[in-house]
């Protein structure tokens, strides 16, 4: 089922496409040279995963990785009464982050220069990686047993990490969805003995 984007959330994601295009001049944020190919690509993505999903998030959600805002800034426009944690590595794309949110208005994200082993949240929250590593080891850092999404292609390599997966002894539930003809997939990922899934 597509998503409704309002026409201020529209404005919102293209404003963000823009300042991306703008940063991506100095630094290294992504492999898009436009804000049209960010838009098409990486933002239609993020839009169509979260209409797939938006149901499944509990509590704070958290964005490991996020590099450019993905998904984050684009859910945190989507859903402005939900709170957004953004985390990377690299201070560069989260003084990015910083200056987006800023220009954005988006009071109910945060963005920390954090590596994902460092992570301590107390409260419930969703952990959520897109282009991420493998979904195992992604899955080794939900150390609390909440719930993670990883954005992925539905193709073989994506089937291969779910079988990995499920010797951790977690279950899972897959979220189907299409970008750009491409069929693409929302893996849940959570603890079937202390969860009511």
């Amino acid at each position: 089922m597509p998503f409704k984007t309002t026409t201020e959330q529209e404005l919102l994601l293209q404003k963000f496409a823009e300042l991306v295009e703008s940063a991506n001049r100095k630094h290294n944020l992504t492999s898009a040279k436009t804000a049209k190919e960010f838009y098409e690509t990486h933002v239609a993505d993020c839009v169509a995963a979260y209409a797939s999903i938006k149901d499944r998030l509990e509590g704070l959600v958290v964005d490991c990785g996020s590099g450019a805002g993905l998904p984050a800034i684009v859910w945190a426009i989507l859903n402005p009464n939900r709170s957004f944690l953004s985390i990377d590595s690299n201070q560069k794309k989260i003084a990015f982050q910083k200056t987006a949110k800023r220009a954005l208005g988006l009071d109910n994200l945060t963005a920390e220069h954090k590596r994902v082993e460092d992570l301590n949240i107390e409260e419930q929250h969703s952990l959520v990686f897109k282009a991420f590593s493998s979904i195992s080891k992604a899955a080794a850092h939900n150390k609390k047993n909440n719930k993670s999404l990883h954005l992925k292609k539905d193709d073989e390599k994506t089937k291969q990490e779910i079988s990995e997966v499920g010797s951790l002894l977690y279950d899972y539930k897959r979220h189907s969805y299409t970008v750009k003809k491409t069929k693409m997939l929302v893996v849940e990922i959570y603890d079937g003995k202390n969860s009511n899934n």
